[in-house]
C-alpha cells in the first residue's frame, strides 16, 4: 500500500501539490471563533464556538493555489506551443523568453498564496487575545478545553502551511536545477545536449563548467 500511494504520488506531482496547497488555503480560511453565552437562564456563562468561513472566499481559493503552481511549470507552459509550421521561429523565442522569467521570477508566483494563508491564520491570535481579555471568558464552562483544542488546531494548521510551502519551493528549486547539467568535459555529452536544445528550437538545458 506504501509503494502505491509513494508511486501516485511521483505520478501525480504536481496534482498532489496542488492538493495540499489548496487544502491549507481552505483550512486556513476557517475562522475559529470563541463566544461567552451569558444567557439569564444559565447558571454558569457558556463557551460556544463558531467555525466561520466566506463562501465567496472560498470560491476564489483555487485561483490562488493555481497561480502558486505556475512556480511549478516550466516556462509557465509556454513550451507545450508548436516548434514547427509558419509560426515556428516566433514561439521558439516564446518560449526562449518563458523560461527565462520563469527561471528568474517563479518564486514570486507563491507569494499570492503564502500572504492570503499567513492573514487567515494570523486572525485567530488576534480572536484569541480579545476574548481572554473578558473578565466573564475565563469563568465560562468548558473555556480553558476549548480554547487548548482550538490552540492546536491553530498549530496544525501552521505547521501544514510551512509544510506546504517548503514542499512548493523545493519542487521548483529541484525543476530550476534540473536545467543545469555539469559539463565535465564530456564531448558526447555536450553534443546530445546541443541536439535536444537545437530539436526544441532554445536553450533548454544549459551546461555549467
Amino acid at each position: 500500500m506504501r509503494d502505491y500511494v509513494c508511486n501516485v504520488v511521483r505520478s501525480h506531482r504536481c496534482l498532489c501539490i496542488f492538493t495540499v496547497l489548496q487544502l491549507t488555503l481552505m483550512l486556513s480560511m476557517l475562522e475559529v471563533k470563541l463566544q461567552i453565552d451569558q444567557s439569564p437562564e444559565l447558571q454558569r456563562p457558556l463557551t460556544r464556538v463558531y467555525l466561520v468561513t466566506q463562501l465567496r472566499e472560498l470560491a476564489w481559493s483555487p485561483l490562488f493555489s493555481g497561480f502558486a503552481m505556475g512556480a511549478m511549470f516550466y516556462g509557465y507552459g509556454l513550451l507545450h506551443l508548436p516548434s514547427k509550421g509558419p509560426f515556428g521561429r516566433f514561439f521558439s523565442r516564446l518560449r526562449s523568453a518563458g523560461l527565462a522569467v520563469w527561471q528568474q521570477g517563479s518564486p514570486v508566483m507563491l507569494v499570492p498564496w503564502t500572504m492570503k494563508v499567513a492573514q487567515n491564520l494570523s486572525l485567530f491570535p488576534c480572536h484569541m487575545w480579545q476574548c481572554l481579555a473578558k473578565d466573564a471568558f475565563l469563568e465560562a464552562d468548558n473555556c480553558l478545553l476549548l480554547v487548548f483544542l482550538a490552540v492546536v488546531l491553530w498549530n496544525y494548521l501552521l505547521i501544514l502551511a510551512i509544510f506546504s510551502l517548503v514542499l512548493a519551493v523545493r519542487l521548483n528549486l529541484q525543476m530550476m536545477g534540473a536545467r543545469h547539467i555539469e559539463n565535465g568535459g564530456n564531448h558526447e555529452l555536450r553534443a546530445y545536449v546541443r541536439g535536444i536544445n537545437e530539436l526544441l528550437g532554445f536553450e533548454m538545458i544549459v551546461l555549467t563548467d
